[in-house]
């Protein structure tokens, strides 16, 4: 979640039904807040558009955003299911699994406040999400070169998934704090629809390849590569677009006030506190079934406990099944942005939660290649979970503290995830993989319907 199930957020609480003091007093217009913002130009000052032109901008912006996206995307869901797979083959350890997912979250709980604080100040946020792009690209080709030459080791494994994590926390709340400056605010919901379908289809893409490539060559140099070059590509779309107006910054104050002034707001405000609150409950729990699910699909479904793993054979069946959910899941998504406006973004984050865990709550109990019916409709929800927090944040924040509140939510609900991932995968290994994923994908639901009763439950923006 954003943090769910990307690797993926929840809280429970009583709503009233006036917000607490210090709460901004509209959901789409938030109260200025009491310090005094930095007018930052871009360097095509010159050139920014005329009162009548930021939509036309807006729009030629929306497709290099999303098309940059959906092509990192697909890079992602290619290291999703190379690099465990990669540990797998080298040691077939549940733990060294979670370890491996353990190391690729595990940034976000160190640097994810102090990054929010450093791109608030920042005047440009582009060239930051570029260069946190082409490091990205060093690492995976490096794991390229390391995989060719056979020196490769679980440690290096972990090494790399760290850095790589790291980097992704820089970009992923630079990219959320970048998308208003680039879109008008009622593109927000579409844009992150279509985000969101293009996760659901590189999720059932990227699987697919990186096991084709897998099964041909007989080894991960290739799949590592071809990661390594969506992220280039991400960063030449990224720099092809242009802000519709000046950037708003905040003020330099020290790093630790700064940090406190976006937990304050976050938790001012009570749908996005009891979003971010609910995120960590079903990260913790649904990060070990994240982790395992390709030893899942093997061990449960594929029965390679019993005739063993083989990458030529066994990788293309196990991506052909992520990748039958993942499809599953991006027809789902696709009616996010009409389900937002019929029911809110409110009941579109509980309704995707009460999704997600009953479809893997049917992969826990139906041990059948066609259980990928019923985690397609987990993605699906996770998705439309992602749609509605995301665009939440930026409809419901400041933009001088936005990079802080996002860097913040993100956080404290990935807070769950390496904690989840390293416990859930020691219990794996010491009670099996069933209990592990009826007992997540129960907690998911009950969150669901507990976060249904809340204010967040009722909120109807759209």
């Amino acid at each position: 979640m954003d943090g769910v199930g990307q690797h993926h957020p929840t809280d429970a609480e009583e709503a009233t039904t006036h917000p607490p003091e210090g709460t901004p007093p509209s959901p789409l217009r938030p109260r200025p807040v009491p310090w005094r913002p930095t007018m930052d130009v871009h360097p095509d000052a010159a050139s920014e558009p005329g009162p009548a032109e930021p939509r036309s901008r807006a729009r030629r912006n929306f497709v290099p955003l999303v098309a940059g996206q959906a092509i990192s995307l697909f890079g992602d869901y290619v290291a999703w299911f190379t690099l465990p797979y990669f540990v797998l083959s080298l040691t077939g350890r549940p733990l060294d699994l979670g370890l491996t997912a353990f190391a690729e979250t595990l940034p976000m709980l160190l640097f994810g406040f102090t990054a929010g604080a450093y791109l608030d100040r920042r005047r440009r946020l582009l060239p930051v999400l570029v260069s946190a792009d082409l490091a990205r690209a060093g690492v995976f080709g490096l794991l390229g070169v390391v995989a060719a030459t056979g020196a490769a080791t679980p440690t290096l494994v972990f090494a790399a998934a760290f850095v790589a994590g790291s980097l992704a926390v820089l970009f992923d709340a630079g990219f959320h704090a970048l998308m208003p400056g680039l879109l008008e605010e009622d593109m927000l919901v579409e844009a992150h629809t279509k985000l969101g379908f293009a996760r659901s289809s590189m999720f059932a893409l990227g699987p697919l390849v990186a096991g084709f490539a897998i099964a041909k060559t007989n080894g991960f140099v290739l799949a590592f590569l071809l990661d390594a070059a969506t992220f280039v590509a991400s960063a030449g779309f990224l720099l092809s677009t242009r802000r519709l107006r000046p950037r708003v910054r905040s003020e330099s104050a020290p790093i630790l006030r700064s940090i406190a002034e976006g937990l304050r707001f976050l938790f001012r405000e009570p749908r996005l506190r009891l979003a971010t609150l609910g995120g960590l409950v079903t990260n913790f729990v649904f990060s070990p079934l994240s982790a395992l699910l390709i030893l899942f699909v093997a061990s449960q479904i594929l029965d390679t406990e019993q005739t063993g793993l083989s990458l030529t054979g066994d990788g293309l069946r196990i991506g052909l099944y992520v990748s039958g959910h993942a499809l599953v899941g991006a027809l789902g998504v696709a009616f996010a942005s009409r389900v937002a406006a019929k029911i809110g973004l409110g009941r579109l984050f509980v309704v995707g939660l009460t999704m997600f865990g009953s479809g893997f709550l049917l992969v826990a109990l139906w041990h059948s290649y066609w259980s990928f019916l019923g985690a397609g409709v987990g993605v699906a929800g996770v998705m439309w979970v992602n749609v509605a927090f995301s665009t939440m944040r930026q409809r419901l924040s400041p933009e001088p503290l936005l990079a802080r509140v996002v860097s913040a939510s993100r956080t404290i609900t990935w807070a769950g995830l390496p904690a989840g991932a390293a416990l859930g995968s020691g219990i794996a290994e010491a009670v099996g993989l069933v209990p592990v994923y009826v007992f997540g994908s129960a907690v998911v639901i009950v969150t669901g319907l507990v976060l249904s009763r809340t204010a967040l439950g009722r909120l109807d923006l759209a």
